[in-house]
């Protein structure tokens, strides 16, 4: 029989997790294997998101290529109907939560994408300013550039914000967080504003109230903003 060429120690590190090997370590009292194991954990992490948001980049700039920019919409609003509609649907109307709670979704979504976040508030709303873990990132790496650069939507209309030019990855913002809740009934997950170039920030406009919500943001995605009593709030006499 040939000679084994794992042990059982390496068999059992292969099987487990580096969160579940951290906790080990902590309850070990190894507080410094413990956070080197956490640091490794998120490094992994951090490999798999690329890959992920390059694979997604790439099969919509084939999409784009092959079929046009109309069928990079079709493919979003896909996504949109099957997955993130379901996610929506929490039994609570996303416009009727306080906005310090939805702003605190939204910053902590893109702080699990290892983004980076400033937060300021005014009178009528919340500004999340992120450095974009996904769609910012692929840009500061300079995708859309080189020799195989990612599809640059060019057809300016909703899906580009009204914009000349948005990076392919970062129509699901505006497809999937602002079309697509609006023709749901419901409000856009934030009003966003997305980067210029590389090294720039996204920013999100939380409105406290979402009646609030200017109607050029709606114009930009191709719709009118909805009477008052769609948000429940109450004409004023």
């Amino acid at each position: 029989m040939a000679e084994r060429v794992l042990s059982e120690a390496d068999v059992a590190k292969m099987r487990t997790p580096l969160w579940e090997q951290a906790k080990a370590a902590i309850d070990a009292g190894d507080l410094d294997a413990a956070k080197a194991l956490v640091d490794r954990s998120v490094a992994q992490w951090a490999s798999l998101k690329d890959y992920s948001i390059n694979w997604i980049a790439s099969l919509l700039t084939f999409v784009a290529e092959e079929l046009g920019e109309d069928a990079v919409e079709r493919a979003l609003r896909k996504t949109g109907e099957e997955f993130v509609r379901p996610r929506r649907d929490t039994g609570h109307d996303w416009g009727s939560l306080p906005a310090a709670q939805r702003a605190k979704v939204i910053a902590r979504a893109m702080l699990g994408n290892m983004g980076e976040v400033e937060v300021e508030e005014d009178d009528e709303k919340i500004v999340l300013s992120f450095r974009c873990g996904s769609g910012g990132k692929l840009i500061d790496d300079g995708r859309y550039e080189g020799e195989h650069p990612y599809w640059t939507l060019r057809e300016r209309g909703p899906r580009t914000f009204m914009r000349d030019e948005l990076p392919v990855y970062c129509a699901h913002c505006s497809v999937n967080n602002e079309i697509q809740p609006v023709e749901w009934g419901q409000a856009p997950t934030s009003i966003e504003h997305p980067t210029d170039g590389p090294g720039g920030r996204c920013t999100h406009h939380v409105y406290k109230d979402v009646a609030d919500t200017p109607a050029a943001a709606y114009a930009r995605i191709g719709k009118q903003k909805p009477n008052p009593q769609a948000f429940g709030v109450a004409e004023p006499e």
